[in-house]
Formats: C-alpha cells, structure tokens, sequence
C-alpha cells in the first residue's frame, strides 16, 4: 500500500509541474501576441 501512495503522489507532482510549464509558456505567448499588437498601433 505504501509504495502505491507514493506512485501516485509523484504522478500529481509531475501534472502539476506540466501544468505549471503549460501556465508559463501560456502566458509568455499572450505577452509575445500584446507586444507584437502594441507595436504595431504605436508604430
């Protein structure tokens, strides 16, 4: 039993690393998208 609890805890672990890496790469691409239509109204 014990061994399966830590399976699984480390399953969680790895999804909410992938998350995370998803949340971060989400949101350098929104900033990427706000810069690039910024720039082109200022421009």
């Amino acid at each position: 039993m014990g061994k399966n609890k830590k399976k699984v805890r480390r399953k969680k672990e790895v999804q909410q690393g992938e998350r995370a890496v998803k949340i971060v790469f989400i949101s350098l691409v929104i900033v990427g998208i706000l810069s690039i239509v910024l720039y082109s109204i200022l421009s």
